[in-house]
């Protein structure tokens, strides 16, 4: 097998990247589908993918219908869950219900929705206990944002044949390959720190 003499320019520092056993290097392959379970993981993580900025260009724009400020997917999904029960959330708490562990891009988006005066903290001074809470505008918002996407998406996904079925089936099957990706994230993280 050829070794790759790519190197990698990150930071100033020259890497070269890690040889992974079995890798071939034929005209035309992807790197990302060298197999047929490759190719088949490759197929379903573009339509994740797509899914994923489809929903969220959905998101920004259902919000943007109703509200002038210009908010991202992200920001919306940390205002609705903000939002949701209508109890106060530690930035840990939105994290953990959003599986998000980017804590600083989660500040930003909670400065952000306060800076609009759609949000507001209650509590300690202290960051770890500062909880967050929807203001009155943001109450108004959010249940403006709830009407539009009632409207909008339920009666296109109630015409699609058998829609309840199937999305609970991948639901369920979502579920159980997020919790795959995090144990493969976790087999990545042990390798990157062997010899």
């Amino acid at each position: 097998m050829k070794k790759t003499k790519t190197a990698v320019k990150r930071a100033g520092k020259v890497t070269k990247p890690k040889q992974q056993q079995g890798a071939t290097d034929r005209p035309g392959s992807w790197h990302l589908a060298r197999t047929e379970t490759e190719r088949r993981l490759s197929e379903f993580e573009f339509r994740l993918e797509r899914l994923a900025q489809a929903y969220y260009r959905w998101k920004a724009a259902c919000l943007a219908a109703v509200c002038d400020v210009p908010l991202t997917g992200d920001d919306v999904a940390v205002l609705n869950v903000v939002r949701m029960g209508d109890e106060p959330k530690r930035l840990s708490e939105i994290g953990q219900l959003l599986n998000r562990v980017d804590v600083p891009n989660l500040q930003y988006a909670t400065r952000k929705l306060m800076r609009a005066g759609l949000i507001e903290t209650e509590g300690s001074s202290s960051r770890k206990e500062t909880r967050y809470r929807a203001t009155e505008t943001g109450r108004s918002v959010t249940e403006a944002y709830a009407s539009l996407r009632a409207a909008t998406l339920p009666p296109m996904l109630e015409a699609l044949e058998s829609w309840a079925t199937k999305s609970a089936a991948a639901g369920s099957h979502l579920e159980l390959v997020s919790s795959l990706y995090a144990q493969a994230a976790q087999v990545a993280i042990t390798r990157r720190h062997q010899p």
